[in-house]
């Protein structure tokens, strides 16, 4: 296979004209434009998650309908992009629109900053770049010269970075619009990729409010209708994409002959739109030779529902095709990585998770073990809900940003409305790669935080002392979230064998000669560990008591183990070690009891 030449893949470019003239691989989408543009909606908005092939879509868009320059519709050259694709065999379509609009498209993903007025200055950057691509109109016969002078100042990057000039930024693209209208004389598409991401990121730097504002008067040109606009509207369509619909926020308020595709809508003129079908990642995987990874493919990256189609992220795809074949070349096994955490903000997920009640713990562990959980879906909330840390605007986040998938859902009547509960469930092992880290980082850090309950556990059970042990223990276990394997089968002592585990790593400080399950006289014993001056020494053995009436009992049986099988052996023989405690802990749901005896 290292010697077989393949097409190259779609990797590291999102240009549409990029992979047709270097003749990349490209799976045809190409039917959607008619589908999205022969729509009588005015306004189009498409949510997906992030990494799903909005952005290529997008300029496939532009390249198929963007008029040149001159005026003409570019046949020529806009036959050799689309030659062989299935929108050509449409002729009446093709002829109509191939070429035939002005096009504005603009992706808002890099609009962002640790400050307002740097995400400011990001969007006005944006625009300039923008302007820039339509300079010709300076010499338009069809401007006024007070429009000509207005254009020049949207060129001029010292000025529209001032933020006294935010009304120009605002007013942007309902200019532009109408000077490519007047200048051609034909309607404007405009395409706006990534709407949300400036939203999203204010939210996440804590200056969401005058985001909002400035976003929300950027795209005001969406209100105006032909109806209360003295001149003819400028725009035939607006095209959108993102992760969250945000209507709260007055966005969309207002905007006339509006439609939304969300992966919860039932149409299946969009449903397989964005993403790779089941059918195509198959094929893509026979062109390149790697059929017989399909099972790996769709354990790792399959799961997403999109309406009734099963749908995999391209970004892990790809990137699991690329590594392969570089692998099958060395002769290396085919392992395959975690695409996703690298490519997409978690700090959302991240920074939700301390927040989480009893209920949402219980919730977590349940997807965690592969499970589903039942929640109603806000699917119209803005980025700054999240921070009145409502479960369902949590989980929402979740299943817009590509972390959860519905697995079925139903009309259920709560407080005399009906309403839909959604079955979700994490949908893959990458995406449970990503809970996990994130889990761990939230643990880690309330274990540290504060006044360190890892040492204050630590230090306690070096003296004996299991009351304060105890204490510190169940505050530590009513936020933990296991993060064991798939546990349909594991013993129940799992769970908090995970927990202690993941206390007692972050000790390093203050233990040595941390050990897990280790063999230990006749057995393994479950936790064993030494102080740092290393003359005390401590041995847990953990259970997992069915009812509250045998925890005492379970947890004297832990002692009575490590003595019957001499779990202390190495330490009785260390003539350094002058104490040692025997601990037995019995768990019963989120509370412990715990058994303790000075072996020496």
């Amino acid at each position: 296979m290292g010697d077989k030449c393949f097409k190259q893949l779609p990797f590291g470019t999102e240009k549409f004209s990029v992979l047709r003239k270097e003749d990349y691989y490209y799976i045809d989408k190409s039917l959607y434009i008619k589908n999205v543009f022969e729509n009588s909606a005015s306004v189009i908005l498409f949510t997906r998650p992030r990494r799903f092939g909005k952005t290529l879509l997008m300029d496939m868009f532009s390249s198929f309908l963007a008029i040149a320059e001159d005026g003409s519709d570019n046949r020529e050259y806009k036959e050799k992009l689309f030659e062989g694709l299935e929108i050509f065999k449409d002729k009446e379509f093709t002829d109509k629109y191939l070429g035939q609009f002005p096009v504005i498209s603009i992706s808002l993903k890099s609009a962002y900053g640790e400050t307002f007025e740097q995400a400011y200055d990001a969007l006005a950057r944006i625009v300039v770049r923008l302007f820039s691509g339509f300079d010709f109109l300076l010499n338009s016969k069809n401007l006024s010269k007070d429009e000509i002078e207005n254009y020049g100042k949207y060129l001029n990057r010292e000025f529209l970075c001032d933020i006294n000039s935010m009304g120009y930024v605002k007013e942007a693209l309902e200019f532009l619009s109408n000077c490519l209208y007047k200048h051609y004389k034909k309607k404007v598409i405009l395409l706006i990729d990534e709407y949300d991401v400036p939203l999203a990121k204010a939210s996440e730097k804590g200056y969401h409010n005058e985001m909002v504002t400035l976003i929300s008067q950027f795209f005001d040109f969406m209100k105006i209708t032909p109806n209360n606009n003295s001149t003819e509207y400028p725009i035939k369509k607006i095209v959108l994409t993102g992760c969250l619909k945000v209507a709260k926020n007055s966005i969309f308020t207002g905007v006339n002959n509006l439609y939304v595709n969300t992966i919860l809508s039932e149409s299946q003129s969009f449903d397989s739109m964005i993403g790779f079908t089941k059918e195509e990642t198959v094929k893509i995987l026979k062109d390149y030779e790697l059929e017989e990874y399909a099972t790996l493919v769709k354990e790792n990256y399959d799961g997403y529902r999109f309406n009734e189609k099963e749908m995999f992220c391209p970004w892990d795809v790809i990137n699991f095709i690329a590594e392969s074949l570089d692998k099958i070349g060395s002769g290396k096994t085919i392992i395959p990585g975690n695409y996703w955490i690298n490519s997409t903000s978690s700090n959302a997920l991240l920074s939700y998770v301390g927040y989480l009640t009893d209920k949402d713990n219980e919730n977590m562990q349940k997807l965690m073990d592969g499970e589903c959980i039942e929640t109603t879906i806000n699917d119209s909330m803005n980025y700054d809900d999240l921070a009145m840390h409502k479960a369902e605007d949590f989980y929402t986040l979740l299943l817009f940003t590509g972390y959860l998938t519905v697995d079925g859902y139903r009309t259920e009547n709560i407080s005399g409305e009906d309403k839909t509960v959604y079955s979700l469930k994490i949908p893959n092992r990458e995406i449970r790669q990503c809970f996990i880290k994130n889990i761990k980082e939230h643990f880690d850090t309330i274990v540290n935080q504060g006044e360190n309950k890892a040492k204050l556990i630590a230090n306690a059970l070096f003296e004996g002392d299991f009351t304060v042990a105890k204490k510190h223990i169940d505050s530590l276990l009513n936020s933990y979230v296991s993060i064991r394997d798939f546990a349909t089968k594991a013993k129940p002592e799992n769970f908090y064998h995970g927990f202690l585990s993941g206390v007692f790593t972050n000790c390093s400080d203050f233990i040595s000669d941390f050990k897990s399950n280790s063999e230990s006289g006749d057995g393994y014993a479950d936790l064993m560990f030494v102080n740092k001056t290393g003359d005390k020494a401590v041995i847990l053995e953990i259970k997992a008591s069915s009812k509250i009436e045998s925890v005492i009992e379970d947890a004297n049986h832990a002692i009575k183990q490590i003595e019957d099988k001499g779990y202390a052996k190495s330490y009785t023989t260390n003539p350094f070690i002058n104490e040692i405690y025997g601990i037995g802990i019995s768990f019963y749901n989120k509370q412990c009891y715990i058994s303790c005896r000075k072996i020496k």
